[in-house]
């Protein structure tokens, strides 16, 4: 039975986000120690890079940054800094041969480089769309700085890598913030806010962009480099989502027999990570449901079909439970 990862289990190296929070902190005069506290991360740690690091506690430091910082703009920061860092890791992605060629990269090495969210990507005409899921329970306020830091880091990607100020579309769940001039600063004008999604998308040609600072030749050497990282395993959460989502007949009971498990066990598994099965259930199919009607424009009756739901009026109040507005009130 493959093993997966949970919240506890040791695998994140000091370098890339762990110590992107460390330099940006200290710049700002903030004590290593107060950084660390109730991290269970110790200086001594952060030189040693054979030591390695759980998800809980890279969560813990999150919280402790963001509290610390004081500012509105440090999860954007971070994000920046984030993908200066000069690890294998983030430098596989960054001197790939094309944006397509890293979003692969990034796709491979992604439970170790950017762990807390993973995503589905889908073509459809002239549009990329790369929808955003956690990998694990998180309060909304976590959740929304968390994507702060994911949406600059992606957008300083593409900057980079495609050679030009890229037309990238974001939407996000949550409210507009209050601080909605750091959104448009690091990311642009293109923000939506309570979208039933967490999406960015942009033109697909952008695939294809050359990057100006790659290096056939040192690209692989940091993807020899960063090999080993692509034997890591998928997060739990991930491999649950997965599977609900390739088979619209999954039930809690199915797929606890699929991770082995007996129902009560793995139920106690999905809490330990802050998600329920119903929760994850509505999640993947919500997801399905506004890809299938808002980008590819399939029917009401095409996608009841897809989502295992016989009955139209069933699938209209499942979907306003899912999003609040019927199939028909949906503009994407």
């Amino acid at each position: 039975m493959q093993q997966y990862i949970s919240l506890d289990d040791k695998y994140l190296s000091a370098e890339g986000i762990i110590t992107a929070m460390v330099e940006l902190a200290q710049g700002r005069g903030i004590p290593l120690h107060k950084l660390l506290r109730g991290t269970g991360i110790f200086e001594q740690d952060l030189y040693d890079l054979s030591q390695r690091f759980s998800l809980s506690q890279l969560l813990a430091l999150i919280c402790q940054f963001k509290t610390l910082m004081k500012s509105n703009d440090s999860g954007f920061l971070l994000g920046h800094q984030f993908v200066n860092d000069v690890s294998p890791t983030m430098q596989s992605v960054r001197l790939s041969p094309t944006l397509g060629a890293a979003l692969k990269q990034l796709q491979q090495i992604r439970a170790t480089l950017a762990p807390l969210f993973f995503t589905r990507g889908h073509i459809f005409q002239n549009d990329f769309y790369l929808y955003l899921q956690p990998s694990l329970g998180m309060d909304e306020s976590l959740n929304n700085y968390c994507l702060e830091i994911y949406s600059a880091a992606f957008m300083s990607l593409l900057k980079r890598v495609s050679n030009h100020y890229p037309h990238c579309y974001y939407d996000f769940t949550c409210k507009r913030p209050r601080h909605i001039q750091e959104y448009e600063q690091h990311l642009g004008l293109r923000v939506r806010f309570e979208q039933p999604y967490t999406r960015w998308h942009f033109d697909k040609q952008l695939l294809k962009c050359v990057n100006p600072e790659s290096s056939p030749l040192r690209w692989q050497q940091c993807i020899a480099q960063s090999e080993l990282h692509k034997n890591v395993s998928q997060s739990f959460v991930k491999a649950v989502c997965q599977r609900i989502y390739r088979d619209k007949n999954n039930s809690l009971a199915n797929s606890a027999e699929y991770f082995a498990m007996s129902p009560a066990t793995f139920k106690r598994k999905l809490k330990q990570h802050g998600v329920s099965y119903s929760q994850l259930q509505d999640e993947q199919n919500k997801l399905k449901a506004l890809h299938l009607l808002g980008v590819r424009q399939q029917g009401n009756e095409q996608v009841a079909m897809r989502l295992a739901f016989y009955d139209i009026p069933n699938f209209r109040r499942a979907f306003k439970r899912w999003t609040g507005i019927t199939p028909s009130q949906l503009k994407i």
